[in-house]
């Protein structure tokens, strides 16, 4: 397929790529990794007068880390991610990564990209989710801060204004004894989008064996990734068991709002009980490395 016809700007800064969607404002659209837009466009799914690509903003990618959290650039790519040491808990994050696509596709696909989709399968939402992620949404001369959880409005839809771009991805510092992991059901174990997805992030307290917290967070299993509020508050200090885990599992399955697209909603459903016990183990597991 041929592309649409449109105007290529390469900013070099952020202030400068900020200042082009101030101009253009909806006329644009942002090229990160391009591994969805490119199809969009190919399809005449979105017709943009001018695109703004970010392979040159240097400043939105990469992260660094220090006392308060991990701070991740918004062009960093999922290959990126996948190889990162993000801890006993972020290692939620870098599993999902690593299951994004092919390897071709993870060097080119951004964890902003992923995410401004506001696809409800995005592979990288869940994990974000789970470490209580917060987005950083900047324009000419302001910028916001929001939670995660409050990004997201519907299927391809977020919050974003059309002259704004997301530049960082916060994690807050999580304390000792977190582990996190995540589980995916696809058709295929590569090239796949997410018939179900499960995040968890349990921290322990000090006997190893007390959840002091817990987030699980679903995804393609409802309109947008959400959060299982009610399977996580259920393990709060309660011991780490799991009959425990199989519990949590079940709230979990209620609390999903599968659409039936891809498969029955009944079998969804199954497979977030199943997946939510495999992702609580394992981010146990791992909270006591």
């Amino acid at each position: 397929m041929i592309l649409p016809k449109f105007d290529y700007n390469a900013p070099a800064t952020l202030d400068e790529a900020c200042q082009m969607m101030a101009n253009y404002g909806d006329r644009a659209k942002l090229l990160a990794g391009g591994t969805d837009l490119l199809i969009a466009l190919k399809k005449k799914a979105v017709t943009p007068t001018q695109v703004v690509a970010l392979d040159r903003v240097d400043e939105i990618q990469g992260f660094c880390s220090d006392e308060e959290g991990i701070y991740l650039g918004s062009r960093t790519t999922a290959a990126e991610i996948a190889e990162a040491d993000l801890g006993p808990a972020g290692q939620v994050l870098s599993q999902a990564a690593a299951q994004v696509g092919s390897p071709l596709i993870r060097n080119l696909a951004t964890i902003g990209g992923n995410l401004v989709t506001a696809m409800p399968a995005a592979d990288m939402a869940p994990p974000l989710l789970a470490l209580q992620a917060s987005v950083v949404l900047q324009r000419v001369a302001d910028q916001r801060e929001l939670l995660l959880s409050d990004f997201f409005v519907s299927p391809g839809e977020q919050v974003m204004l059309p002259e704004e771009i997301m530049s960082m991805i916060v994690l807050p510092r999580l304390p000792d004894g977190c582990g996190g992991a995540f589980e995916k059901l696809g058709v295929r174990k590569a090239l796949e989008r997410s018939i179900v997805s499960v995040a968890a992030v349990i921290s322990l307290a000090d006997d190893g064996r007390t959840i002091k917290g817990a987030r699980i967070a679903l995804g393609a299993v409802a309109p947008t990734p959400m959060l299982a509020h009610d399977a996580a508050a259920g393990l709060y200090d309660r011991k780490a068991t799991p009959k425990n885990f199989v519990t949590a599992a079940k709230t979990a399955a209620k609390e999903a709002q599968p659409r039936g697209l891809r498969t029955s909603a009944v079998y969804s459903r199954l497979m977030v009980e199943q997946l939510t016990i495999r992702a609580l183990t394992r981010a146990y597991e791992a909270a006591n490395l």
